[in-house]
């Protein structure tokens, strides 16, 4: 009788594909995901020796992590880090590099993107180091970028489009990401650095303040990781009226994505709302 494959050689038999990796501050996070008859996800975090470089933890992955063994057809990069928003109306591909530079100095090489937010009427600047693209590139060869934010302003641009205005705070690695949309319109979004839920709720409601929305009649809309998620909905519940946390599992109909622990929610969607 013929042994059931072990997920390590179901992932070298299977098609190339796209691999994902989001680029955190001190972690990697590696994933496949196909939509196919029967869904296929695998997902793995992998925390990054602080004092080693880039090109050996990648090798040492490769070593340790069974779906870095699968064929890839291309790489997908999570860039996690400071952005910036410009009006679409406004938006100048030559303009990228010096708006970016100007908004963010630094005298370490680094390359500027940008992605698209139609539906938002914004375009979002953000930027990685030459070092790490290089060794991304000769690592893996066909490597395209996209901003962690991207995927979580284009999801938020259309929920709860019913209210006029609202809020969304998400929460991610120590971050607070804070956008406003009026219909689908991106009206601002920014970061903060955050230490506990009491930060958070200030600088929700700093931006509320400076959007006219009332607490007590706007909507306010937390996602993240759970436990940061339920501790920052609990504090803006002590002065908010219609604060909602997103919970993944529900928002995605208990998809094997949104079921999996560990995945961060600018991951989840840029995987699901594809």
């Amino acid at each position: 009788m013929d042994q059931p494959m072990t997920n390590a050689e179901t992932l070298k038999a299977a098609p190339p594909a796209t691999l994902y990796l989001r680029m955190g501050d001190g972690d990697i996070c590696f994933a496949r995901y196909e939509a196919r008859r029967e869904t296929f996800f695998e997902f793995a975090p992998y925390a990054v020796r602080p004092n080693t470089s880039l090109a050996v933890n990648l090798r040492e992955a490769k070593t340790s992590e069974p779906i870095l063994e699968a064929p890839i057809r291309k790489v997908q990069v999570l860039v996690v880090g400071a952005t910036t928003l410009v009006p679409l109306a406004d938006f100048q591909e030559e303009d990228c590099e010096t708006l970016y530079n100007y908004t963010f100095p630094s005298e370490t090489p680094r390359r500027v993107f940008y992605d698209m937010l139609p539906s938002a009427n914004a375009v979002l600047l953000f930027a990685l180091d030459e070092t790490t693209c290089r060794i991304l590139e000769e690592e893996y060869g066909n490597v395209h970028y996209v901003s962690a934010l991207t995927p979580v302003l284009r999801h938020f641009s259309v929920k709860g489009v019913a209210a006029a205005k609202r809020l969304f705070a998400y929460a991610h690695g120590g971050m607070l990401s804070v956008a406003v949309f009026e219909e689908n319109k991106l009206v601002m979004a920014n970061t903060y650095r955050m230490a506990n839920p009491v930060d958070a709720a200030y600088y929700v409601f700093n931006v509320a303040s400076h959007q006219a929305m009332k607490p007590t009649e706007a909507a306010f809309y937390v996602a993240g990781a759970p436990e940061e998620r339920e501790s920052i909905s609990a504090e803006l519940r002590k002065y908010a009226s219609s604060v909602y946390t997103i919970n993944p599992a529900g928002e995605y109909n208990r998809h094997v994505v949104a079921m999996t622990s560990g995945v961060p929610y600018d991951l989840m969607t840029l995987l699901l709302d594809i």
